[in-house]
């Protein structure tokens, strides 16, 4: 039996929220074409429809689709695209990289394996203070934030800021798709991109995160979802070992498995007192556009209910969740002293986290 997740209390203030992403918008006919260059015109076409199934029509890669294997394009590495998202959330909240007190990153496409990826972040960022990486995908948000929250409370620290971020489109390989139709389920539904979050100790009025939680249901089970290559299990020069080189996607297991986690991030929520009826929107881990729609039947929840940005940058990955709150405060879906429900949800290991946000009054 798993271990029900506790909840933490505390309000974290959540002072601003910023997104960076690669180059322009990528349709499903993009997508189709660039697939072209590998496999069949069927295949091809298959990505297309996926695509179009899972209610995601567009993203942004960090790559300029030119050839089967690439790497980023200048300006939008993985360290990049996380400046650039740290700065939008610094701007909202009208401070500098100065103000803040550590820096926690998330990824699970890191520019380089040592030395972490957000000590490239802080070198663009020009930060001296204390920073660290968790290399973890759709659910590194919540343990970064129950470090934040351990931090800020304690008063180790006055501001946190959250950064996650992917660039996971360049380990794909175009012709590695022609024999695995995971590969394919890939190019269809995942998108590159950053999103971070400045926090502090709540002040006492403004927006606001609580009941941080994680938790995990993967106890003895495979990983639905992996990257192998570049672990001590699978060094980069072992390339005569089989298997994919790139990000391993068993859907059909994430799909029979997948739902448990939502219900299980639900009922964490419910615990506490926040049942459907008190929470006034929900916001999943972004893995399509169609959400809602699966999940609605599921857990008891209006389909209206469901914050849908999937269908406008695909499945993220690290910083799905972030950008997903930065896309509800950005179109005021929420009025002041209403809630957000967060249920994060990952198939690496089959772990859930989340948290609720309640909105605070507009910004002059």
């Amino acid at each position: 039996m798993s271990r029900a997740p506790r909840l933490l209390p505390a309000r974290l203030g959540v002072l601003g929220t910023g997104v960076a992403m690669p180059g322009v918008p990528v349709s499903n006919a993009d997508m189709v074409r660039f697939m072209s260059l590998g496999v069949s015109a069927h295949q091809s076409q298959f990505v297309g429809k996926i695509a179009d199934q899972l209610g995601v029509y567009q993203r942004f890669l960090a790559r300029d689709r030119l050839a089967t294997r690439e790497l980023p394009r200048p300006g939008d590495t993985n360290p990049e695209l996380s400046e650039r998202a740290v700065r939008a959330a610094l701007g909202q909240a009208g401070l500098t990289i100065d103000d803040v007190d550590l820096v926690i990153g998330h990824t699970t496409s890191p520019h380089t394996l040592l030395p972490p990826n957000v000590s490239w972040v802080a070198d663009r960022l020009g930060y001296t203070g204390q920073y660290m990486e968790l290399r973890q995908a759709c659910t590194g948000f919540a343990n970064a934030l129950t470090i934040a929250s351990s931090m800020l409370t304690t008063t180790a620290a006055d501001r946190v800021c959250v950064v996650g971020s992917e660039t996971g489109s360049v380990l794909f390989d175009v012709e590695e798709a022609r024999a695995d139709r995971g590969q394919l389920v890939n190019a269809a539904q995942m998108g590159d991109g950053a999103g971070a979050v400045i926090l502090s100790r709540y002040p006492g009025d403004g927006a606001y995160l609580s009941n941080v939680y994680f938790g995990t249901l993967g106890l003895g089970k495979p990983s639905a979802f992996s990257l192998v290559t570049g672990g001590s299990a699978k060094p980069a020069h072992a390339i005569d070992q089989p298997g994919s080189m790139g990000f391993v996607n068993d859907y059909n297991l994430a799909r029979a498995e997948g739902l448990d986690l939502f219900r299980a991030g639900f009922e964490a929520l419910t615990s506490v007192g926040l049942d459907e009826p008190r929470v006034d929107r929900y916001l999943t881990h972004q893995a399509n556009g169609r959400m809602g729609e699966v999940l609605s039947p599921v857990l008891g929840i209006p389909e209206k209910k469901f914050h849908n940005c999937a269908a406008d940058y695909g499945n993220t990955g690290s910083a799905s969740t972030w950008i997903g709150l930065h896309s509800v405060r950005e179109q005021h879906v929420l009025r002041p002293g209403q809630v957000l429900g967060v249920l994060g949800a990952e198939a690496t290991k089959f772990m859930y986290g989340g948290f609720t946000y309640v909105e605070g009054e507009p910004c002059d």
